[in-house]
């Protein structure tokens, strides 16, 4: 897919694509180094890294061999240099980029390109920078594709092969990997299968995703004490690196970083923020979206709880806390969580959809099936809800009915792999009735 010696930008909200397509250069002799915010034995386990040098940054006081962030363009760039001096040909991946703009400012970041660049030139090195477009300003992701030779949108691709797909977010996975990173689901015998690879494969199931919504502090937040709940938040716009405000600084902070994925400093964001103002519900909302990302169940519901004391009416708090639950084995508890959302908003389409996976967990079918029907009748795109109710109908026996559901998936996305599988599976088992 990538040509050697070329400088590539690379799209993609968490890197698992870029680092595979790193370590297949790798896999070729290509000697290379990686500079990462994630700990350099967790990416050697999860993507088999050999023939690399991975420069660990962070901003966490004494860590032995790691570089803090803000020293990019001294003790990051020399290192950089010196690689790139003693290897021709070789590969260079710089990961978090975000993370470097957010600590360092633009300015400095668009200095250590340039520096990098030429530096890479000289050693005919293949640079690889992945970045979430949607989590700097479009002014600074317009000026860093003047930066690269080309640009690489890897969004939209999917992980195959020796694979393993979470069965709770659809997150791809070495099969050597314990538990999913993204959601905490922890792998057992049965599923580590390689991925798209046979027709019994189960189907994912889609629960509307655990944060859909970090929220973001209008300038002057009213009390809402017995009022209606408020009407729901449009997405957040691209932070603003380069004009933070004076206030609430680390509560933008930690938004900022769980928008680029970086969920472990921004609890320790969330942290700070909690420190200043104890009573901060929505700080405790997203520090639990955080935690239950890194698969903390137990410390998420804790904070989830916390956030309830304060707006015990939120619909969207109720419906983590929901997900929380199901995920322990406390399938009763989360249904009146989900109950007691509806009450509030018995028009969100994501909550009935929960409903439906918590249901179907306690074997629950019929109850399940008209959950998600009404999740449809509410939003009828959602395509998680169509496989849903697909895999339901197959539980059942129905597989006539799941194809109409995996048709009308088709029929939103032509060419999406679950549905274009399990619809073959399907007219297979009709086929033998």
């Amino acid at each position: 897919m990538l040509e050697k010696g070329f400088k590539y930008l690379i799209y993609e909200a968490r890197t698992n694509f870029t680092y595979e397509l790193f370590a297949e250069f790798l896999k070729c002799g290509t000697k290379g180094m990686c500079i990462t915010t994630t700990i350099p034995k967790k990416l050697e386990k999860e993507y088999g890294l050999k023939n690399t040098d991975i420069v660990w940054i962070t901003d966490m006081e004494g860590v032995e061999n790691a570089l803090d962030p803000k020293s990019l363009n001294k003790e990051i760039m020399a290192k950089l240099k010196q690689f790139s001096d003693q290897n021709t040909d070789c590969i260079i991946l710089i990961d978090d980029l975000g993370y470097l703009i957010l600590e360092n400012g633009y300015t400095e970041v668009n200095k250590f390109l340039d520096k990098l660049s030429q530096c890479t030139t000289r050693a005919k090195c293949t640079l690889m920078v992945p970045i979430n477009p949607d989590s700097v300003t479009k002014e600074i992701s317009d000026a860093l594709v003047k930066k690269f030779d080309q640009v690489k949108d890897v969004r939209n691709y999917i992980l195959t092969g020796n694979k393993i797909e979470c069965p709770e977010c659809g997150a791809m996975w070495r099969t050597n990997v314990d538990s999913c990173d993204i959601c905490g689901y922890q792998f057992s015998a049965e599923t580590q299968k390689p991925a798209l690879t046979t027709e019994e494969k189960s189907i994912p199931r889609r629960e509307a995703k655990v944060s859909g919504k970090l929220r973001v502090k209008p300038p002057e937040e009213d009390e809402r004490k017995e009022a209606p709940p408020p009407p729901p938040l449009p997405p957040p716009s691209a932070y603003d690196f380069e004009n933070r405000p004076s206030d609430d600084s680390w509560f933008n902070r930690g938004v900022a970083l769980e928008k680029m994925g970086k969920s472990e400093q921004a609890v320790e964001c969330f942290d700070k923020a909690l420190e200043n103002n104890p009573n901060d519900s929505w700080a405790w909302f997203n520090k639990g979206v955080s935690l239950h990302r890194m698969g903390l169940l137990g410390e998420a519901l804790y904070c989830y709880d916390k956030a309830l004391t304060y707006n015990p009416n939120d619909p969207d708090l109720l419906s983590n806390k929901g997900i929380a639950l199901r995920t322990l084995g406390r399938a009763d508890e989360a249904l009146q969580c989900y109950k007691k959302a509806l009450s509030i908003n018995p028009a969100d389409s994501g909550i009935w959809s929960n409903m439906g996976v918590t249901y179907r967990v306690m074997g629950m079918n019929d109850a399940a099936l008209d959950a998600y029907n009404k999740a449809l009748t509410i939003d009828p795109y959602d395509v998680g809800v169509w496989l849903n109710k697909a895999a339901a109908l197959q539980s059942q026996g129905k597989f006539d009915e799941a194809i109409v559901c995996y048709e009308e998936v088709l029929r939103i996305n032509p060419y999406h792999p679950v549905a274009l599988r399990n619809k073959e599976f399907a007219m297979s088992r009709t086929l033998r009735s």
